[in-house]
């Protein structure tokens, strides 16, 4: 079973005290049985040396009836004593109470403390040799005290149920004492996990939320607890992402503006004249193209003005290509004068400008053709202190749905300007259906 976080920490704190607890119960408990065998020992080897020695007289003058008193009297004496008797030195019984419930196997001559299922203790019973005055010498001879007899035995037999049940009650209360440790313990621990957990959770929260792309999410003071410092450094990174996430923004908005602006200005230059500032041939075929289209659909009228300088050349030989270029853009501005927004002006090549007017007929397109012409005619330009006087000739042509695409729209216009530069230059001339005609 895989444990939460939560969960590993509680049993990470409270296993290590409950362990301390155990020990030290089974520690206390293995003492104090140790000290009640201790004690049993002692009380039973304390009554076995006593009745060697009250009963020593007694066993040597033979008087049973004294002995038995004295069995009876260290029985009486303690309760957990079962069994009490006095052995002579031929291991008979001289007096008994209570029933051994073993004899021991060895009279030695030595005192044995025999531990089985009740605790027995053979103590000797010795003749106590007293030295006899000298009346005339300070010194007592080795001699006078004579090695001690061995007289009998006093055996004591005792019960170790008391020790049993002490050792009973006291491992209930320690028991107890553990059980109310343990608890302790546990929920000592589950307050130091909560207050650990919670604060990590409500962090996990945040980094979550931050990680989700929420960056405003904040890790709160109060619920971060022991983590305030942690906390504090998450909303310190929250805050500087938020920042670069912001600035990186700006600066991609900038860049994608910037960009749009130069593919703008880079398509606006591919389909702009840069010297004249109107439409290039390629940008006013396309919208030619699409006028035509739209005429053939619809039916409505279409016409286009094909214009030429007349005697362009000698004005660059005279004055100059500068001189040149400013001609032109003159005209250029001239023509997008004379027109109206929807229509379009283009420069078709070299000094030929080319003007589409949508919805209009031809008669109506020679009179704009007429407007530009006297313009032009009598336009002032100066350059560098010199006047330039230029005119210009054009050729007007009605789109006939017979010819299906612009470039035999544009011929017929091109031989009507090429009628009108026969014919003397500086004028108008039309072209109908099947050719050019004079206007």
């Amino acid at each position: 079973m895989k444990l939460g976080f939560r969960s590993r920490l509680l049993v990470a704190a409270a296993l290590p005290a409950a362990m301390v607890v155990v020990l030290l119960a089974i520690g206390f408990l293995d003492r104090y049985a140790a000290d009640l065998d201790h004690a049993l020992r002692d009380r039973g080897s304390a009554a076995a040396r006593q009745l060697s020695l009250a009963a020593e007289f007694s066993l040597f003058t033979g008087n049973v009836d004294a002995l038995q008193r004295l069995v009876a009297a260290t029985r009486q004496g303690d309760p957990q004593i079962l069994a009490v008797a006095v052995f002579d030195r031929g291991h008979e019984s001289r007096a008994a109470t209570g029933g051994f419930s073993s004899i021991p196997p060895d009279f030695s001559g030595r005192e044995q403390l025999i531990d089985a299922a009740s605790l027995i203790v053979v103590t000797p019973i010795r003749r106590s040799a007293l030295p006899v005055d000298d009346l005339y010498s300070d010194v007592v001879p080795a001699a006078a005290v004579p090695a001690q007899e061995l007289l009998g035995y006093a055996v004591v037999e005792l019960s170790k149920t008391g020790v049993a049940k002490q050792r009973a009650e006291m491992l209930g209360r320690i028991l107890a004492i553990t059980v109310a440790s343990l608890l302790l313990a546990i929920l000592l621990s589950t307050l130091l996990a909560a207050s650990v957990t919670r604060p990590i959770g409500h962090i996990s929260q945040i980094v979550g939320r931050i990680k989700s792309g929420e960056l405003e999410a904040r890790a709160q003071p109060a619920q971060a607890g022991v983590m305030a410092s942690l906390a504090a450094g998450i909303n310190d990174m929250a805050a500087r992402i938020a920042f670069t996430q912001e600035d990186l923004r700006q600066q991609v908005a900038s860049a994608t503006a910037e960009l749009r602006q130069q593919k703008e200005t880079a398509e606006q230059a591919a389909r702009v004249d840069s010297l004249t500032g109107v439409a290039n041939r390629r940008a006013f075929t396309e919208v030619a193209e699409v006028e035509v289209q739209r005429a053939l659909r619809y039916g409505t009228p279409l016409s286009l003005i094909l214009i030429d300088l007349d005697h362009f050349k000698s004005v660059n030989d005279r004055y100059g290509h500068h001189t040149g270029d400013a001609v032109l853009a003159s005209f250029a501005r001239t023509l997008t004068e004379a027109v109206r927004e929807m229509d379009i002006v283009g420069r078709w090549g070299g000094e030929e400008f080319v003007v589409l007017l949508p919805g209009i007929g031809c008669a109506e397109a020679l009179q704009v053709a007429e407007r530009m012409r006297v313009t032009a005619c009598d336009s002032r330009l100066y350059v560098q202190g010199r006047q330039i006087l230029y005119t210009a000739s054009f050729g007007v042509a009605e789109f006939n749905p017979s010819e299906v695409s612009f470039y035999g729209f544009l011929a017929r216009a091109d031989a009507a300007l090429y009628l009108a530069k026969g014919n003397g230059r500086n004028r108008v001339e039309a072209a109908t259906n099947g050719g050019p005609a004079a206007g």
